[in-house]
């Protein structure tokens, strides 16, 4: 007879919540749902930092957002042990990813990212569906501080300056 353990079970509602939705969640996306209700920043990062070393989840970095993908094998074991999330744990789940899947689907779309070259900053904003790119755009930029503004700004305004270049291009 096995003995509950909590962080098994967020583990397991981590791999559901990844696993329930088409495309990769970033960091503040799992976060937000599970520093809510299940458990303190220290624990989520260890069960993270856990999921990823065991080759549960993948993990992809880039300057300004960390985002987070199911694995085969990760898959494979929340079917197997997909009982021991409790059924009101599974319903919030599945409450919040119904709720909010538009939300997180576009959070997940819009990335932006900045590299240092020698005399500028370079920042790469996207916007990317079902792993297509769907918009690209490179800027050169003096400072840091410029690169870390454009990248924050992009993640609140991407919809909005995409659609104003289209209808200027069209």
């Amino acid at each position: 007879m096995s003995t509950y353990n909590p962080k098994n079970e967020i583990k397991l509602m981590i791999l559901y919540m990844l696993k329930n939705v088409s495309f990769s969640l970033n960091h503040e996306n799992l976060s937000n749902f599970f520093l809510d209700k299940y458990t303190t920043f220290i624990i989520f990062q260890d069960i993270l930092s856990d999921l990823v070393e065991t080759k549960l989840i993948d993990e992809y970095k880039t300057k300004t957002s960390v985002f987070y993908k199911a694995t085969i094998d990760g898959s494979e074991a929340l079917d197997t042990f997909i009982n021991d999330i409790s059924p009101e744990h599974k319903k919030e789940l599945d409450n919040y990813i119904k709720e909010n899947k538009f939300k997180l689907k576009e959070e997940s779309m819009i990335s932006a990212n900045y590299t240092d070259n020698k005399d500028n900053f370079k920042i790469t904003l996207e916007i990317n569906e079902n792993k297509d790119e769907t918009f690209k755009l490179e800027i050169d930029v003096p400072t840091a501080d410029a690169a870390i503004t454009m990248c924050e700004n992009w993640k609140e305004k991407a919809k909005s300056i995409y659609t104003y270049i289209i209808k200027q291009l069209l």
